[in-house]
Formats: C-alpha cells, structure tokens, sequence
C-alpha cells in the first residue's frame, strides 16, 4: 500500500514548509476538480494547494490521455461525437455502502492532523473505501440489460482461444500466487475485438456510465478508454481468481462474456458491500455489466468448476484530474530513489535526505487532495498538514535495519 511508503521515511526536515491561503468551498459543480474559490469575495482565486501541483498534475494527466487516445483510436483525434444511447443499459441494480462503513468513512473526516497521530492518519486513510467524486450511495452498479449481445460475447471469447500467442500467462498479483491468477490478454493483441470494443461497446458504454453515476462532473464525450483486457479463469487449469486491489481510475467495468451457469463461484469481491468477501457480485448472463469506481478495493472472488470469462476495461475522463494519485506517483518515485541509495555511502547521503524531503512534500500534497471530501469541503489547512510532517521528521531518525520510525529520546 502507498502509505506503507511514508514508513520509510528518514529523519530530515522539509524544505517545503511555507505558507497559503486556505480556500474554503469548492463549487458543487466542479466537484473532483482543481479549481477552488477564496474565502472572501474580493480575494483573488486561489488554486489548492498551489498552482504548480495542479499544473504538473494536469500535465501529467494530459499526457495519460494522449497515450490512451493514441492506443484507442476509436474517438482518436476528435473524439466521439455519436454515441449508440439505445444499447447503453439505462436500468441499474445500486449498491452503496453498509451502515458501518459510513460511519467508519465519517470517522475518518474526524481525524486530527497532529504530528503524533500522522502516520496512524495515513494509514486510515488508505482503509477509504469510496474516493471523491463519488459519494457513499454510489459503490457499484450492475445493469439489468446487456451492453454487449450474446454473439458479440462469443466472438471476443473465440477469439482469444484461437490467438496464436494463447492466453496470457502473469506473476503473482496482489497477494495471488502465480498460479492462481486468472490468464489475460490484453485488448491491443485482439484484432476483431479490438475493433468491436472501439466503434461498437465505447459509444455504449460510455453514455451507461453517466446513467449509472449521474452525478459525475462529466460527460460521455470527455472519456477515454484506459486500458482493456479479457481475464479466463479456469478451475481445470487452477487458475481461479484475483486478489484484492484497487485500479487507479475513474472508472471499472466488468462485462461478463459467458452465463454464470457455466461455473461455480466467481464474482467480484467489492468492498463496502456487507460481508463482501463472502458476497461477491456475480453478473447472471454474459453481456452485463459491473461499474464500480475504479479506487474502490476489489477483486476476482474464485471459481471452483468450469469457465469464467470477462471483459474488463478501465475508463479515465479527461476533466477529472486525479491529483491524489499523481501525488502519490510522485512520492514513490522519490521514496524508491532514496531508498537504492545504500546507508553505508556517506557520499549521498545529502542525496538520499532531499529526496525522502521531496517525498515528504509529496505526500503532504496526496493528503491534501485526498482529504476533499465529495460535497466539496476542504480539508484542514494544507500549511498544517505540511508543518506536521516536519515536526515528526524533527523527533525521529531512520532506523534501516529494523524499516521503522524510531523516536528520539
């Protein structure tokens, strides 16, 4: 998990450490994106945390973007302007978070951002079930009509058992051993399927989205296809299931490719869900389709008899930015540097400290994303969490053997 990172942590102080004007409300009809306005009126517009993290964040984000539209040359370079609203399944079965997981995602609004506390914070943090923009009613969605038909499900399926390469075969994944893991081929290495789910599934699948999660702050033309893949999993073979993970897009959509009666077991874990691990989401008939928030902690719950096939795809939208996890990105990039440079080389050290400081600065900057909540409240103050950070750094140093904080006495 991310938040396992800011363990690692040594004892420097941050350079970063400055001072901002705290906005106050985001307008409701943004919600999840980077502009803010100024407690007071006369007071210029403000961008939070600071512009240079927005602008770095949108330009990274552009550029996740330019390389989807140029792996998915369906809406590649003007974008869809017609979208089949007559196939996009209008009808849905919602799910949203049990009683106890509301209470438990308020509780962690309630958190304080003190120094002796931080570390417990983040690592609350990462047990959120449901990031901005979504809200706690809108966990899952199953359609009660398919997206795609019973033919268009064979084909993908036959497809792939005829590739030349055969199925995919992966490392271990999230906590799965290797084999165990489902097989996968990827959209780009199925030429028919890859122009079916370009002209035929994305004008539908779109616009279903936006009738599932009506709420977004989007529309169908601003999304792009992520990524795409089928997943096989085979009770024969033991490759049976996935574990739990979150996929770090706006959007997962897992479309069954054959009836549920053609194995035992299977569906998707999706946390938040009462009991989830032991109810799973099983779709009834090939065609239909899963949408959950693509952040939400899920997984591939095993089959114990026959053939589970799906397609899965990863939707991002180009006006929702996810400052979070860039961030983040970030942050681990930093925090791995620091962390191949060898304690016993005294030359960099000074190397190692300024990039765990810039990681320090990094994460304060996820934090502060990732503590807007979906109305559009902000945060504590961005000045505040940053200070905490550097008053911990201050009464700590890094033990590497032991991979802990250590307090100073």
């Amino acid at each position: 998990m991310w938040f396992i990172l800011l363990l690692l942590l040594p004892s420097v102080v941050s350079p970063f450490v400055g001072q901002c004007e705290v906005p106050r409300r985001l307008p409701s009809s943004s919600r999840g994106l980077s502009t803010f306005v100024s407690p007071s009126s006369t007071a210029p517009v403000t961008v939070y945390p600071d512009e240079a993290i927005v602008a770095e964040n949108i330009k990274a984000h552009m550029e996740t973007i330019r390389q989807s539209e140029e792996t998915f040359y369906g809406y590649y370079p003007e974008g869809f302007t017609e979208f089949d609203s007559e196939k996009a399944p209008s009808a849905w079965t919602a799910y949203s978070l049990s009683s106890d997981d509301i209470q438990e995602e308020q509780s962690l609004d309630a958190l304080s951002l003190q120094s002796f506390n931080i570390w417990d914070t983040f690592s609350k943090l990462d047990e959120r079930i449901i990031p901005p923009p979504f809200t706690s009613d809108e966990l899952a969605r199953v359609s009660e009509t398919s997206i795609l038909s019973a033919e268009e499900c064979t084909d993908i399926i036959n497809e792939c058992e005829s590739h030349y390469w055969g199925w995919g075969s992966s490392n271990e994944r999230y906590g799965t051993p290797s084999n165990r893991v489902g097989y996968m081929l990827k959209l780009e290495d199925l030429s028919r399927s890859y122009s079916l789910v370009n002209f035929e599934l994305l004008p539908r699948l779109f616009p279903a989205i936006m009738n599932a999660f009506p709420d977004l702050p989007t529309s169908p033309e601003n999304m792009r296809l992520g990524g795409c893949r089928v997943v096989k999993y085979d009770a024969s073979e033991g490759r049976v299931e996935l574990g739990l993970h979150r996929d770090g897009l706006l959007v997962t959509a897992n479309i069954a490719l054959n009836d549920s009666d053609e194995y035992e077991g299977g569906g998707t874990y999706v946390e938040g869900l009462p009991s989830f691990m032991k109810n799973p989401i099983r779709l009834p008939k090939s065609g239909h389709v899963l949408l959950h928030p693509g952040d939400v902690r899920h997984g591939g719950a095993p089959i114990t008899k026959g053939v589970r096939y799906v397609l899965v795809c990863f939707i991002t939208d180009k006006s929702i930015v996810p400052h979070e996890k860039y961030c983040q990105d970030r942050m681990k990039r930093d925090v791995e540097a620091a962390r191949a440079i060898p304690s016993i080389d005294e030359s960099r050290m000074e190397e190692k400290s300024l990039l765990f400081a810039s990681a320090t600065k990094h994460c304060a900057d996820a934090y502060a994303f990732g503590r807007l909540s979906c109305s559009g409240e902000l945060c504590d103050g961005y000045d505040e969490i940053v200070k905490a950070f550097d008053k911990l750094s201050k009464n700590t140093h890094y033990d590497d053997s032991a991979s802990k904080h250590v307090p100073i006495s």
